[in-house]
């Protein structure tokens, strides 16, 4: 009878084991995690509002790229494979996201990479590190770079600011109109002047501008009809003076943020929003821990893929040549790609988002406003340059 009793409480307590391992999700069949940024949970399983059919954000997102051929997928699937070739170039890039296929910059990132190998092979040998590995904040990149840390970096060229003025025109509150004027202002004139002021002032060389997009506002208290609704919200900027004056002008409180800082920081409302392009809200799923979207499109953002120039200077005259023409396709690649898949990414944040737009005399008095700082940042820049890169950009856009 004792060894009976025994046994029942025995299999009574595995059965109590297994049940706790159930409940608490130790099987394997939950529903998959999406990869919402800086480690946050996905909307599957969110307690949000969301698509079913979107289980995984990042495979979402690969999915609104324009497809690579075969051969080019061919390449891109062994593109860090070491190399035997006793010449190789070890070429090491970071990124602050999760993969170079999530977003049309970044995919033009890979572009680059790809179009190399076809005209390089074994003679260069990429090694590609994720989630700012290498660096996060402008000194540890820009730094790293300018010391030679590693090879290149895909960051955007509003967080120059800190080294040179080459880029702060773009930093000008709707200097640029649009997107379409973005990508060519960019790709044209002004996108060479700037480029070349950069190598001069800091000896690092963006080898392209690729389309990050028109920057809007988002925050989790309300939606923003008129500039008096942004009186006293905490917005993060960039660590950028032109960003962070004229935010002040609009009644906010500017607060800079590192970029892979910013989602924690929103989940635990260290500030009320932020303002980026669609493509990054959408890339690092803000829509998790914000409530509002206003399109203002009061910015453009370029990336940078960046290198330092003498090193670049260093290499043969194939290399060099492999980079140019490698750096001219991938310029050309993220614009295309930007303006064929943001509306998907706008469509996926307002599953969520209540999305406003300013308009009419909203946006005329916040575009005035903004617009009351030119002088300002025209003195920060310099007049001369800011005045040559301006000209250069209605010429372009005319």
């Amino acid at each position: 009878m004792k060894k009976t009793k025994k046994t029942l409480s025995v299999i009574a307590l595995l059965l109590c084991i297994l049940f706790l391992l159930t409940a608490c999700g130790g099987g394997s069949g939950g529903a998959p995690a999406s990869s919402g940024g800086s480690g946050s949970g996905g909307s599957a399983g969110s307690g949000e509002k969301s698509n079913e059919k979107i289980a995984d954000l990042t495979e979402y997102a690969k999915s609104l790229g324009t497809p690579l051929s075969a051969e080019d997928a061919a390449i891109w699937a062994k593109v860090e494979e070491t190399s035997q070739n006793p010449d190789k170039v070890v070429w090491r890039h970071g990124a602050v996201n999760r993969s170079l296929e999530e977003l049309p910059t970044l995919r033009g990132d890979r572009q680059f990479m790809i179009e190399m190998k076809k005209r390089l092979g074994d003679k260069v040998e990429f090694q590609i590190f994720f989630g700012g590995t290498l660096g996060t904040s402008a000194d540890q990149i820009l730094g790293g770079l300018q010391n030679r840390n590693f090879e290149s970096y895909a960051y955007n060229v509003g967080a120059f600011a800190e080294y040179t003025k080459a880029f702060m025109p773009l930093d000008v509150m709707f200097l640029i109109p649009d997107l379409e004027a973005g990508i060519a202002v960019c790709a044209g004139e002004p996108g060479e002047i700037m480029r070349q002021k950069c190598i001069e002032d800091t000896g690092l060389n963006v080898l392209t501008m690729g389309a990050i997009g028109m920057r809007h506002i988002t925050n989790s208290k309300k939606p923003l009809a008129t500039v008096a609704d942004m009186k006293g919200l905490k917005i993060r900027t960039q660590n950028n003076p032109l960003h962070i004056m004229a935010f002040q002008a609009l009644g906010c409180s500017p607060t800079p943020i590192a970029y892979a800082e910013l989602f924690t920081s929103l989940q635990q409302k260290v500030v009320d929003g932020q303002e980026n392009p669609i493509s990054n809200m959408f890339e690092q799923n803000f829509r998790e821990v914000q409530g509002y979207l206003t399109l203002s499109n009061h910015l453009y953002t370029a990336a940078a893929f960046v290198v330092n120039d003498e090193w670049l200077k260093e290499q043969t005259p194939e290399f060099q040549k492999a980079v140019a023409e490698s750096a001219a396709i991938a310029q050309a690649y993220s614009g295309p790609d930007l303006i064929s898949s943001e509306a998907a990414m706008l469509e996926y944040m307002g599953q969520t988002m209540e999305i406003t737009s300013l308009e009419g005399p909203a946006f005329e008095e916040f575009k005035k406003i903004s617009m009351s700082t030119w002088d300002q940042a025209a003195e920060r820049i310099g007049k001369d340059y800011f005045e040559k890169v301006k000209a250069s950009i209605e010429k372009t856009i005319q």
